[in-house]
């Protein structure tokens, strides 16, 4: 699943970052989760719309 994920992201994805080697399932707050139930703190921001931090409830 991972490895499909990381192909699609390297076709369709946007190219103003690297892609990082992990796939994220889930985020809340600053935290992301990976497939493997990794977490790390969101500390690239990505896009403006992720200011707020993945899923705040005010947004959401």
């Amino acid at each position: 699943m991972s490895e499909h994920a990381m192909q699609l992201e390297a076709q369709y994805g946007a190219k103003n970052y690297s892609p990082l080697p992990v796939v994220l399932t889930n985020g809340e707050g600053v935290w992301v989760e990976d497939v493997h139930g990794h977490r790390y703190m969101d500390m690239l921001s990505s896009y403006s719309a992720l200011n707020q931090g993945h899923r705040h409830p005010k947004v959401i």
